[in-house]
């Protein structure tokens, strides 16, 4: 099983300021890049107190990877389920990942699609772990051409791995899609432009990563 790589939103996402039963959303993600997870979690649980999704999500992540707490999957897995619930979406995509994996909640394949599903409307993560599940033929038929359109909208969408792992497809090949090396390279220089790294790497082995890439 491919490895699925949580979102670490609280590391990367620009967010509006939402202040609310005293907490303020921005400063607690900023509270997170500067490493002070304790008082960022106050923060956030003020704000998750009062019903703030994104704030709910946070905590969950803070769970999930041991930012300033011990790791606990079933902590995770509340806080996120308290978002999902409000269809928060990266919360639908943690907990997709959770089932997935079969990481504290049995595994079931069938539920992950699902949850990928619906927040891969909009949410760049949940479209390529989308993508993965019609490659594998993970919780629905596999559809390699539906894979492909998924990763190739994850990639716009922002996820750049969706591009990578587009041309993973395009290296192996599949008898609906046959393999086509130089197609694979296409997307990978097109993931490498961004600065991708696993695409980079790739072209490194491969002998084809364009000049100035690599700095």
């Amino acid at each position: 099983m491919k490895r699925f790589v949580l979102l670490v939103l609280l590391c990367c996402m620009m967010v509006p300021t939402y202040a609310r039963a005293g907490g303020n959303y921005t400063d607690a993600l900023l509270l997170v890049q500067k490493g002070e997870f304790a008082q960022a979690l106050k923060e956030f649980k003020q704000l998750a107190a009062s019903g703030h999704a994104p704030s709910q999500f946070s905590i969950g992540l803070m769970y999930h990877l041991g930012r300033g707490v011990p790791k606990d999957t079933k902590l995770a897995y509340e806080w996120y389920k308290k978002a999902l619930l409000q269809d928060h979406l990266p919360a639908l995509n943690n907990i997709g990942m959770m089932y997935l994996n079969g990481q504290y909640v049995a595994q079931n394949r069938d539920i992950a699609y699902q949850l990928f599903k619906k927040a891969g409307t909009t949410h760049a993560q949940a479209m390529d772990n989308l993508a993965q599940c019609y490659q594998n033929g993970w919780g629905t038929v596999r559809n390699i051409k539906r894979a492909i359109s998924m990763y190739q909208l994850a990639g716009e969408s922002g996820y750049l791995l969706g591009w990578f792992h587009l041309g993973q497809i395009y290296e192996k090949g599949y008898p609906s899609v046959p393999r086509d090396f130089e197609k694979a390279v296409e997307w990978y220089i097109k993931a490498a432009e961004k600065k991708q790294q696993a695409a980079i790497a790739r072209l490194k082995r491969l002998k084809r990563l364009p000049a100035g890439l690599d700095r």
